[in-house]
């Protein structure tokens, strides 16, 4: 099969590899639709580490094209998502709630629910291997497109799970930093929760006309104006909660200097180097605040109840999809991609 293979920084291209077969508890599936996340773009250039030779990619739908032992209640040729996260189910952190820190079968383990392009062949390919297939093939519902789901595997449950995990509560209001597609489906996801005011900042005029088209209320821009005195301003002292959706020391630190006593910070960002906390804006350690992280929440029931948002129309996130290529061509959606080029958001990939 052609499969997008990672040989090393900035090394990455479609190879002819060996197709996957099905073991006992997996499930190999046909990609019908993929595409590239901004983790993908950092693993090429060598910013996140993998092995050599691993297949990329961690979004998809496809078509059931074999089970293997074990896996029940599911039918050759039937439509499924897979969520970027696979849990398995069955370990003590899957049991606590926390899917994405699976310990594939024992305790926890920090980021073991990303398997799919990070410890295993990924997506970006004709056919991939699903782990634990049990609890991770969600079956489409008749009448949602490819597109109308593929961006619930991650970015929309990355986007959401960072509005939850902030817990916005009715009436409250939000700040996001940064829209790029996970920062739009905090946006959206702040909204759904019950936000009464969403607040997005970028300094991209593609972004924030997109934020617009997404319904949030007010679109700031960093590069025109002083954000956390305008945030302090529309509030009347600061939100309830701040959505950080970039990974920078800049926005970490404007997310939190926006935030009223007792707000929350919900961290969606992957930082690299160091992450300093400034006192004043923490009030010493005396202000009430709450930090939280979240990785993308996983598995077949979260991807079910996501797409029950896209069959009741209350999400649709297809205007995100500004590109699209066959996966022939992936090189080039990888450079207008990581380059941010043509107002690109998400690009779809057909194989």
């Amino acid at each position: 099969m052609r499969a997008t293979v990672f040989r090393g920084v900035n090394q990455v291209g479609v190879e002819d590899v060996e197709r996957p077969r099905a073991g006992a508890g997996e499930a190999i599936v046909r990609v019908t639709l993929t595409t590239i996340c901004g983790t993908d773009v950092h693993i090429v250039r060598g910013e996140y580490p993998v092995k050599p030779g691993l297949t990329v990619g961690h979004e998809m739908v496809g078509v059931i094209d074999e089970l293997g032992p074990g896996v029940t209640g599911y039918q050759l040729g039937q439509r499924v998502l897979v969520g970027a996260i696979t849990p398995c189910g069955q370990c003590r952190g899957c049991l606590s709630g926390h899917l994405s820190q699976c310990g594939h079968g024992a305790g926890l383990e920090a980021l073991g629910g990303w398997c799919l392009g990070n410890t295993m062949n990924g997506v970006q390919a004709e056919y991939v291997r699903v782990p634990f297939a049990q609890a991770n093939l969600a079956l489409i519902p008749d009448g949602l497109s490819d597109e109308q789901v593929l961006l619930l595997a991650d970015i929309a449950s990355t986007g959401f799970g960072g509005a939850e995990s902030g817990g916005v509560k009715l009436g409250d209001a939000v700040v996001v930093f940064a829209q790029g597609p996970i920062g739009l489906c905090a946006s959206v996801g702040a909204r759904l929760m019950g936000a009464s005011l969403v607040i997005g900042v970028d300094g991209d005029e593609a972004r924030l006309a997109m934020a617009r088209t997404l319904g949030v209320d007010v679109v700031l821009d960093f590069r025109q104006q002083d954000v956390v005195a305008e945030v302090k301003r529309l509030t009347g002292g600061g939100v309830d909660v701040a959505i950080e959706a970039l990974g920078t020391q800049q926005t970490f630190e404007s997310a939190l200097r926006t935030l009223q006593p007792g707000g929350t910070l919900s961290s969606l960002g992957v930082y690299s180097g160091k992450l300093q906390l400034p006192y004043d804006a923490f009030a010493a350690g005396l202000g009430d605040h709450r930090i939280v992280t979240t990785l993308c929440p996983g598995g077949k029931e979260r991807m079910r109840r996501l797409m029950e948002l896209v069959r009741a129309k209350r999400v649709d996130l297809t205007p995100l999809f500004t590109h699209r290529f066959a996966l022939k061509d992936i090189r080039d959606a990888y450079e207008l991609f990581s380059q941010r080029k043509d107002g690109v958001l998400k690009v779809a990939i057909r194989p």
